[in-house]
């Protein structure tokens, strides 16, 4: 969900006292903050294509592994056959993009780039 969206849920609840206790916004706004979590995935290379549908750019995805977490975000998007979406990690000295394309049958994992930066000194 889009931070439009969270925008436009929490302005259509209702205004009256009982309905803002903190208890019942707290469940009516927890389902909405739960679309906002990034999606946990433990093989960036192998993500459901159900969960690439879902996704949009700005999106953010965490892929754990072990005790660490990594956070790529979705860099581009196209949803037609024959464009794709884009993940990318970015670190100190380095910036990783995995791509998927969409094709006829659904996504297809296509590459990997790997950048290391290097600082001048």
């Amino acid at each position: 969900m889009e931070i439009q969206a969270l925008v436009k849920a929490i302005q259509n609840l209702t205004k009256d006292a009982i309905q803002w206790d903190s208890l019942i916004l707290a469940q009516k706004i927890q389902p909405i903050v739960k679309q906002l979590a990034p999606v946990e995935v433990t093989d960036i290379t192998k993500i459901d294509g159900k969960v690439l549908d879902a996704l949009n750019c700005g999106d953010r995805v965490i892929k754990v592994t072990g005790t660490m977490r990594h956070l790529y975000n979705v860099s581009y998007k196209g949803t037609e056959v024959g464009e794709g979406i884009c993940l990318t990690y970015v670190a100190a000295g380095l910036i990783e993009t995995h791509s998927y394309d969409r094709t006829a049958n659904g996504w297809v994992y296509n590459s990997m780039d790997k950048c290391t930066i290097q600082v001048d000194q």
